[in-house]
C-alpha cells in the first residue's frame, strides 16, 4: 500500500512538466520573383519555454514562449525618395536583413508510451500560435559603388493585418504599430525523450516545423521598396523536462 501511494504522489505531482530547449533553425523563404534574385538565409536560432500540462498518461497541453531570431539575403532595388526606378531586372542592391520575434504557441502533444514506464518515450505535437516582431535591422548596400546607403532599425511588418483590424473595431479605428506587427503561425513535431525515471525528467530531441500564415511586408528604408516574403522554419532542438 505504502508504495501505491507513493505512485499516485509521483503521478499528482507531474501533472505540469515544463521543458526548455535551443535549436538552430533552417529558415525557408519565397521572395517576390520580379523585383528580387538570389534570397539566401542566414543562421537562425530558436529558444522555447513550454508547459505541459498533462490530462492523461500519455498527452498533454502545451503552451509557452518561444524567441526566433532569423535573418535572409537578396539583391533587389531600392528607390530613394523622390526618384523613380527602372525595373529592368539588374538587381543593383544587396538587402541584408535580420529579424526577431516572440511567439505564444499553443498545441497538444501525444506520447507513445507512459514515461514512467520506458526509458525512452517517442511523441508527436503540433498546435498554432502568435508571432510579434519586436525587432528588425537593415543594412542596403550598393553594389556597383559598394556603398552602404542604409545600416539600422527596420519596420517590418506583416502583410495581412488581422490583429490591426481588430483593434479598429473595438477601438474605433485606433489601430496601432503594435498590431502591424502581430500574426499567427502554425506548427507540428516529432521527437524521442530519455527519460529519468528515478526523478521525473528527461532529456529529448525533436524535429519540428514552422509556417508563417501571413506574409512578411519589407518596405526597406522610406518605402524604398514594397515586398511580402513567405517564411517558414525547420528546427532542431535539445531540451530538458523537469
Amino acid at each position: 500500500m505504502h508504495i501505491y501511494g507513493q505512485d499516485r504522489v509521483d503521478y499528482r505531482a507531474a501533472r505540469v512538466k515544463h521543458t526548455l530547449s535551443i535549436a538552430p533553425a533552417l529558415s525557408m523563404y519565397k521572395n517576390h520573383p520580379q523585383h528580387t534574385a538570389d534570397t539566401k538565409r542566414k543562421p537562425a536560432f530558436n529558444a522555447s519555454y513550454k508547459a505541459e500540462i498533462r490530462f492523461d498518461r500519455r498527452a498533454s497541453f502545451l503552451i509557452g514562449l518561444d524567441y526566433l531570431s532569423q535573418g535572409f539575403t537578396f539583391r533587389g532595388y531600392y528607390v530613394s525618395p523622390g526618384y523613380t526606378y527602372l525595373f529592368d531586372k539588374t538587381y543593383a542592391y544587396t538587402h541584408e536583413v535580420r529579424v526577431q520575434e516572440v511567439q505564444v504557441p499553443i498545441g497538444f502533444k501525444k506520447m507513445f508510451n507512459n514515461e514512467k514506464d520506458n526509458f525512452y518515450t517517442p511523441y508527436f505535437y503540433g498546435g498554432a500560435g502568435l508571432r510579434y516582431l519586436f525587432s528588425s535591422y537593415y543594412i542596403i548596400n550598393n553594389d556597383s559603388t559598394e556603398t552602404v546607403v542604409y545600416d539600422g532599425k527596420g519596420t517590418m511588418d506583416f502583410e495581412y493585418q488581422v490583429f490591426t483590424r481588430i483593434a479598429n473595431k473595438i477601438f474605433n479605428g485606433k489601430g496601432s504599430s503594435f498590431t502591424k506587427k502581430m500574426n499567427s503561425f502554425i506548427y507540428a513535431g516529432f521527437g524521442i525523450q530519455r527519460n529519468m525515471r528515478g526523478t521525473g525528467k528527461a532529456v529529448f530531441f525533436d524535429i519540428s516545423y514552422k509556417y508563417g500564415i501571413s506574409r512578411l511586408h519589407y518596405t526597406g528604408y522610406n518605402n524604398s521598396n514594397n515586398l511580402n516574403i513567405k517564411d517558414s522554419q525547420l528546427l532542431f532542438s535539445v531540451g530538458y523536462k523537469f
